[in-house]
């Protein structure tokens, strides 16, 4: 069974759609959990915020040599998270791209085994998520403290 135009403009718009939505949030550091450094606030001080939907919160943080270096690692530790997290949303276009073809075309066992990869694969994404997040929340609540 061939792919209509229908069903090809349908798939790429979802993925259209998701990745929009992956790189506005992204940019807007909108993630979940969403940090953003400042470095150059202040002469003497980072600006660290903490952005929710809701809300957000911001810490000063002296510059000492070991604040600079924690600092650093709160950097570098947002730019893996942005990146799981827009790694995440691609990998959910990809798997829901390949679930409607293979639903259309009528393949059920592939389906479920192509889910079924993406369901391990999502696990393990959240769980490497929710750790560096949880990292990252130590350290910052060593460095503010």
């Amino acid at each position: 069974m061939k792919l209509t135009i229908e069903t090809k403009f349908r798939n790429l718009l979802i993925c259209l759609l998701i990745i929009a939505f992956g790189i506005v949030t992204y940019s807007l550091d909108l993630y979940p959990g969403g940090y953003q450094l400042d470095y150059y606030s202040e002469a003497q001080s980072f600006t660290l915020t903490k952005k929710d939907i809701l809300h957000s919160e911001q810490y000063k943080i002296d510059k000492t040599e070991i604040s600079m270096l924690k600092v650093l690692l709160i950097d570098n530790e947002i730019t893996v998270i942005k990146s799981l997290w827009l790694l995440s949303i691609m990998l959910f276009c990809t798997w829901l791209n390949n679930l409607f073809i293979l639903l259309e075309q009528e393949k059920i066992k592939p389906a479920l085994l192509i889910s079924a990869i993406y369901v391990v694969i999502f696990v393990v994404a959240t769980f490497v998520y929710i750790d560096r997040l949880n990292f990252m929340n130590e350290v910052i609540g060593r460095l503010v403290v």
